[in-house]
């Protein structure tokens, strides 16, 4: 399981500065607004972004992933530029420490005084096998032209982020949905009163090790909170929280494992072999969507 630290409120990854920045006639926006359909995390780790405006390289940045730099989708903040400034972003995404980009990614527009203008950049896994000429660059598993007129874009809506498509919540999700499963390094289902083992824990307890499969949440910044209830014992599991990062499963969604999940907290070891578990698993996304499960289990004798 990959937990994350809880994400600083839209922490701005990109700055992007004209020469003129600054300057009373600087009163023209870009805000860029960078998604994937790719697994943070997963698929790419990394992402090399270099800014030009008017040709002039304004910044150089890497963002990783294990840094805790690199959440998407997200918007990149902008500086004011002056009044039809060429603003061109250029964006490598890596796995791991490969050489060599899964995918790049190259928009550009002109600034418009006294707008605010959204540039959509995607990078598309149908692009990781599209090599395109000079001056041309994959969006959607084609060779486009980067360059976006000013007067094709929208003014910019900071509420863009909440119905942007990511690796695990897209237009076709449907409803939010958590289905608990069990696997300490893949998901397993779980069918009601399946006997679950327990294993002792690295700081004293036991756990059981639990899966879900998810689909119709964010990929990246969930929040899990799993609680428990003994029927027999009339006793509740005090429930933990994390920020998660879920995996692409093919067409079954997403999914994460190796959920450790402590089931004699407060309680005999002896005491609770044998009896029956009622795990209940609650998924909230950074966009306020909430996916519930509830499972019963038995511990093993």
């Amino acid at each position: 399981m990959i937990v994350r630290p809880t994400p600083r409120a839209l922490l701005a990854l990109l700055v992007l500065c004209s020469a003129g920045c600054g300057s009373e006639d600087a009163d023209a926006l870009v805000v860029v607004g960078l998604t994937t359909d790719m697994a943070v995390g997963f698929e790419i780790d990394r992402v090399e972004r270099t800014t030009q405006v008017d040709g002039v390289v304004t910044r150089a940045e890497s963002l990783t992933y294990g840094g805790g730099e690199l959440s998407l989708p997200s918007e990149l903040a902008v500086e004011p530029a002056r009044d039809g400034a060429e603003v061109e972003l250029t964006i490598e995404a890596f796995r791991d420490d490969e050489g060599s980009p899964v995918v790049t990614r190259t928009a550009a527009t002109r600034a418009v005084g006294g707008r605010a203008l959204f540039l959509p950049v995607s990078l598309d896994a149908a692009c990781s096998a599209i090599s395109c000429a000079a001056g041309a660059t994959c969006a959607a598993g084609a060779c486009v032209d980067p360059f976006n007129e000013p007067s094709t874009l929208a003014d910019h809506d900071p509420t863009w982020i909440a119905s942007a498509s990511d690796a695990c919540k897209t237009p076709s999700s449907g409803d939010p949905a958590v289905v608990i499963g069990q696997g300490e390094r893949a998901f397993a289902p779980l069918e009601r009163g399946d006997v679950v083992t327990i294993e002792p824990g690295p700081q004293g307890g036991h756990h059981v090790w639990l899966a879900l499969r998810v689909t119709g949440l964010r990929q990246m910044g969930s929040r899990l909170t799993v609680g428990g209830y003994f029927p027999e014992l009339a006793s509740e599991l005090r429930p933990f929280t994390s920020v998660v990062t879920l995996r692409k499963a093919g067409d079954a969604g997403c999914e994460i494992y190796g959920i450790r999940f402590q089931v004699d907290r407060g309680l005999p070891v002896e005491s609770i072999r044998g009896r029956a578990l009622d795990v209940e698993a609650v998924l909230e996304d950074p966009n306020g969507d909430v996916g519930t499960a509830a499972q019963r289990i038995v511990i093993a004798p």
